[in-house]
């Protein structure tokens, strides 16, 4: 008997975590929001859609935040302010917000990463130990938001405890570390400590590659003209370049620890022009993969000759993990090549011309099981630097 009360116990505790349906207009209101695209299709239903959302109060709370998707960020623009909307309502009117609700929501990971952000920060400012409680457990989560407050609390626990382990752990936090900073962070703190941390063997940075190029890319349209590298299986053959000048594949690695290939200082300043990269990478297994690249210059990527991104743009920024895009290794080796452009801009801060490629998990974390070949044919960890690359940019 003690045990089915229990039983009920728990069963009644998870059920009243669990948002009530919503009703048949608050259905039709979200489903109106969702609609909406980037084109602004659908702005016309969700003006009025969004003012029944939120007339709905405290209800519509969990059913919006569900409804939020990443993938759409213009609805989820329209939702996130419908939350906000009803969350001051509430917070005007003196009434909590259901926190075994949220709680229950925050943990849900088949809810849009930002959605559930948004939830622990409503959780946590009406509940401060839900702090403490949650973020020992998001180290792993697939939300970054979450995961960075969880690195940073645990980071914090063990600057205090300063206890005889503390390379150990701060290694095995190391390894949870996704955000440029925190990774560099954690990097140097393990490294005080004695511990080994590889920055560019974390992010997992191809730093060998065969370049070729310039080829011409007039009136700063290369980004459209496809020559034959672009398909390449092997770093093999000779081309016609800018200038008719015969071109050939040459080996290059990088010991940048973010892994930039400076195409200036290996293959010289040009406008108007285009080069390929092209690296192999070996995976022990098919293994489905982010390329995640960054250029301030128009940027395509091919693996094993297939499209799998391309960004024409010039000169607008180039913030880290700028684009990504997903593509599936196969077992073996594997053929990836960046073609990266170059315009016409002649002003200082538009001479750069270089980029940065990286193989990870959707999290942005690191692949295990893949191995990049250097320039004398054998296997290396991405990420490799050697202390005196022999074909490494010109300082």
């Amino acid at each position: 008997m003690h045990v089915r009360f229990w039983v009920a116990a728990v069963l009644v505790v998870a059920l009243s975590a669990m948002p009530a349906p919503a009703d048949d207009e608050t259905v039709r209101a979200l489903a109106k929001i969702k609609a909406v695209t980037k084109e602004g299709k659908g702005n016309d239903d969700a003006g009025p859609a969004w003012k029944t959302l939120v007339s709905k109060g405290g209800p519509a709370l969990l059913p919006t935040l569900e409804a939020v998707d990443d993938s759409n960020p213009t609805s989820a623009n329209w939702l996130r302010a419908a939350v906000d909307a009803i969350t001051e309502a509430e917070k005007a009117a003196s009434r909590k917000l259901p926190a075994d609700k949220l709680e229950a929501f925050v943990t849900n990971t088949k809810f849009a990463p930002s959605a559930r952000r948004i939830a622990y920060e409503l959780l946590i400012a009406q509940d401060a130990d839900a702090k403490g409680r949650l973020l020992p457990g998001f180290l792993n989560d697939r939300s970054p938001d979450l995961r960075r407050d969880a690195v940073t609390h645990k980071l914090d626990i063990l600057e205090k405890l300063a206890r005889p382990s503390i390379k150990a752990d701060l290694e095995s936090l190391f390894a949870f570390t996704r955000d440029k900073d925190q990774v560099e962070l954690l990097a140097k703190k393990v490294k005080e400590n004695g511990g080994k941390a590889s920055v560019a063997g974390h992010f997992g940075f191809v730093t060998y590659s065969n370049l070729i190029g310039p080829f011409d890319g007039p009136e700063s349209k290369g980004f459209g003209i496809a020559y034959k590298p672009e398909t390449a299986a092997a770093a093999t053959g000779t081309f016609k370049g800018k200038g008719d000048v015969e071109l050939k594949w040459a080996p290059h690695s990088t010991s940048d620890p973010f892994g930039t290939f400076n195409l200036n200082k290996l293959l010289d300043k040009h406008k108007n022009a285009v080069a390929y990269a092209l690296a192999v990478v070996v995976a022990e297994r098919e293994t489905s993969c982010e390329f995640r690249v960054t250029s301030p210059t128009s940027v395509k990527i091919f693996v094993n000759q297939k499209e799998i991104f391309g960004r024409d743009e010039y000169h607008h920024g180039d913030p880290f993990d700028a684009n990504t895009g997903k593509a599936t290794l196969r077992k073996g080796e594997n053929v990836i090549v960046v073609k990266v452009c170059q315009n016409n801009q002649t002003e200082q801060w538009a001479l750069r011309w270089q980029f940065q490629l990286r193989l990870c998990d959707e999290t942005g974390g690191p692949l295990a099981g893949l191995t990049q070949i250097a320039s004398d044919g054998k296997p290396v960890p991405l990420g490799f630097i050697t202390e005196m690359p022999a074909t490494e940019e010109k300082k």
